[in-house]
Protein backbone atom coordinates (compact mmCIF):
# COMPACT_ATOMS: atom_id res chain seq x y z
CA UNK A 1 0.00 0.00 0.00
CA UNK A 2 3.15 1.84 0.59
CA UNK A 3 4.76 1.48 -2.38
CA UNK A 4 1.35 2.34 -4.20
CA UNK A 5 1.10 5.84 -2.37
CA UNK A 6 4.33 6.83 -3.35
CA UNK A 7 4.04 5.77 -7.03
CA UNK A 8 1.05 8.01 -7.16
CA UNK A 9 2.80 10.93 -5.41
CA UNK A 10 5.80 11.10 -8.08
CA UNK A 11 2.66 10.69 -11.01
CA UNK A 12 1.09 13.55 -9.49
CA UNK A 13 4.93 15.64 -8.87
CA UNK A 14 5.95 14.39 -12.41
CA UNK A 15 2.35 15.58 -13.83
CA UNK A 16 3.09 19.00 -11.77
CA UNK A 17 6.64 19.54 -13.50
CA UNK A 18 5.34 18.82 -17.24
CA UNK A 19 2.64 21.73 -16.52
CA UNK A 20 5.74 24.12 -14.79
CA UNK A 21 8.01 23.37 -17.49
CA UNK A 22 4.98 24.00 -20.32
CA UNK A 23 4.45 27.50 -18.91
CA UNK A 24 7.96 28.07 -18.58
CA UNK A 25 8.13 27.68 -22.40
CA UNK A 26 5.62 29.91 -22.83
CA UNK A 27 7.16 32.72 -21.20
CA UNK A 28 10.17 31.99 -22.42
CA UNK A 29 8.64 32.09 -25.88
CA UNK A 30 7.39 35.68 -25.33
CA UNK A 31 10.42 36.79 -23.66
CA UNK A 32 12.23 35.52 -26.81
CA UNK A 33 9.01 37.85 -28.89
CA UNK A 34 9.78 40.64 -26.51
CA UNK A 35 13.30 40.87 -27.07
CA UNK A 36 12.88 40.39 -31.30
CA UNK A 37 11.19 43.53 -30.94
CA UNK A 38 13.74 45.39 -28.74
CA UNK A 39 16.21 44.71 -31.35
CA UNK A 40 13.97 46.05 -34.31
CA UNK A 41 13.16 49.43 -31.73
CA UNK A 42 17.02 49.31 -31.09
CA UNK A 43 17.69 49.55 -34.96
CA UNK A 44 15.17 52.14 -35.52
CA UNK A 45 16.94 54.18 -32.84
CA UNK A 46 20.56 53.73 -34.83
CA UNK A 47 18.94 54.44 -37.84
CA UNK A 48 17.68 58.06 -36.41
CA UNK A 49 20.67 58.85 -34.98
CA UNK A 50 22.52 58.41 -38.37
CA UNK A 51 20.43 60.28 -39.87
CA UNK A 52 20.67 63.33 -37.19
CA UNK A 53 24.63 62.63 -38.07
CA UNK A 54 24.65 62.99 -41.37
CA UNK A 55 21.64 66.20 -41.44
CA UNK A 56 24.65 67.73 -38.77
CA UNK A 57 27.43 67.22 -41.10
CA UNK A 58 25.68 68.44 -44.46
CA UNK A 59 24.72 71.57 -42.38
CA UNK A 60 28.74 72.19 -41.00
CA UNK A 61 29.62 71.05 -44.66
CA UNK A 62 26.92 74.37 -46.16
CA UNK A 63 28.13 76.78 -43.32
CA UNK A 64 31.54 76.34 -43.36
CA UNK A 65 33.15 73.61 -45.96
CA UNK A 66 35.72 71.04 -44.77
CA UNK A 67 36.61 71.90 -41.58
CA UNK A 68 37.45 70.01 -38.54
CA UNK A 69 35.33 69.19 -35.97
CA UNK A 70 36.41 67.02 -32.05
CA UNK A 71 33.65 65.24 -30.33
CA UNK A 72 33.74 64.93 -26.33
CA UNK A 73 32.26 62.62 -24.34
CA UNK A 74 30.05 64.78 -21.26
CA UNK A 75 29.73 62.24 -18.37
CA UNK A 76 26.92 63.81 -16.49
CA UNK A 77 24.73 64.34 -19.44
CA UNK A 78 25.82 60.99 -21.11
CA UNK A 79 26.09 62.68 -24.57
CA UNK A 80 28.60 64.26 -27.03
CA UNK A 81 29.75 67.85 -27.59
CA UNK A 82 30.73 69.26 -31.02
CA UNK A 83 33.94 71.94 -31.02
CA UNK A 84 34.08 72.87 -34.46
CA UNK A 85 37.68 74.48 -35.78
CA UNK A 86 36.20 78.04 -35.67
CA UNK A 87 36.05 77.57 -32.04
CA UNK A 88 32.45 77.07 -32.14
CA UNK A 89 31.25 74.27 -29.11
CA UNK A 90 27.34 72.63 -29.44
CA UNK A 91 26.75 71.06 -26.31
CA UNK A 92 23.13 68.78 -25.59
Amino acid sequence: MKRKKKELRLKFIWNNRLNLRAEGDKLRAEGDKLWAEGNKIWAEGDKLRAEGDKLWAEAILEVHGNIKLEWSYISKKDDYKCTLETGEVFEP
